[in-house]
């Protein structure tokens, strides 16, 4: 036993190494202490190294953890924005809904890393109290945080969101748009099929790419025309996954 806690105590003070690469070994060799290892990675949180703190978040939401929880709540007011970011995206890949809350509070965080992971991580807890301020994410001056909440949208699975999701298509960024897509694919409500048959029609691959995805999932017929249409591009990967969308819908009719 004391052996393991030197071999802790060491690791932690790697977490603020001057070699990037050492620090990172450090980080998964805590991974691979694992529970043992979490009250220290949570004293680790208050350290002076934001370094430190910011590694610690990380390997706490890998162990996945509860009683880091409440610290790592903590964590989400750290003054550096890159402990805030990677204590969110610990909380998200704990997903404890003690946590969703202080998520919608940093949703309003200076910081846009910090407002996308915000987005992603109250995603992946799926709590109906995070519908709204995801909703008002998809406004954000932020391309990469509006699409984290398009993408946080569609792990929800609501249907009140339809509505601003298909509006979200008209996002002047194709990644979002994309996005959105993917989103409005998960959630499987027909009420997508012709705002996405008309996002085939637009350019932007990777909006293109994921509306063909979406109405794949969707497995409505009014599809079938406008995908045949799209197989005829030279682009291989779109016309690979409009090809994997007729077969779901042909599947399901």
């Amino acid at each position: 036993m004391a052996d393991q806690s030197e071999r802790i105590a060491a690791l932690i003070n790697k977490l603020d190494d001057a070699d990037n690469d050492a620090r990172e070994k450090a980080a998964i060799e805590l991974l691979d202490v694992g529970e043992p290892a979490v009250d220290s990675l949570i004293a680790a949180l208050s350290h002076v190294s934001w370094r430190t703190r910011h590694y610690a978040a990380w390997a706490l939401g890998q162990i996945g953890e509860m009683r880091a929880v409440e610290p790592l709540i903590a964590a989400l007011h750290d003054e550096n924005p890159a402990v805030q970011d990677w204590a969110a995206s610990a909380l998200g890949e704990i997903g404890d809904k003690r946590a969703v809350e202080p998520l919608i509070e940093i949703l309003r965080s200076p910081n846009a890393d910090v407002r996308r992971n915000a987005a992603a991580a109250l995603g992946w807890i799926s709590d109906s109290r995070a519908i709204a301020p995801l909703v008002a994410a998809l406004r954000d001056s932020d391309s990469r945080v509006r699409g984290s909440a398009a993408e946080a949208l569609g792990r929800l699975g609501d249907s009140s969101t339809i509505e601003p999701l298909v509006a979200a298509l008209s996002d002047a960024d194709d990644w979002v748009r994309g996005c959105v897509a993917q989103a409005l694919g998960r959630l499987g409500d027909k009420q997508a099929v012709e705002p996405l048959i008309s996002m085939l029609e637009k350019e932007g691959r990777w909006s293109r790419y994921n509306a063909a995805w979406g109405l794949g999932e969707i497995g409505d017929t009014r599809a079938v025309e406008p995908l045949r249409s799209v197989m005829k591009t030279d682009d291989v990967f779109l016309k690979r996954r409009t090809a994997e969308a007729l077969e779901k819908i042909d599947r399901r009719t």
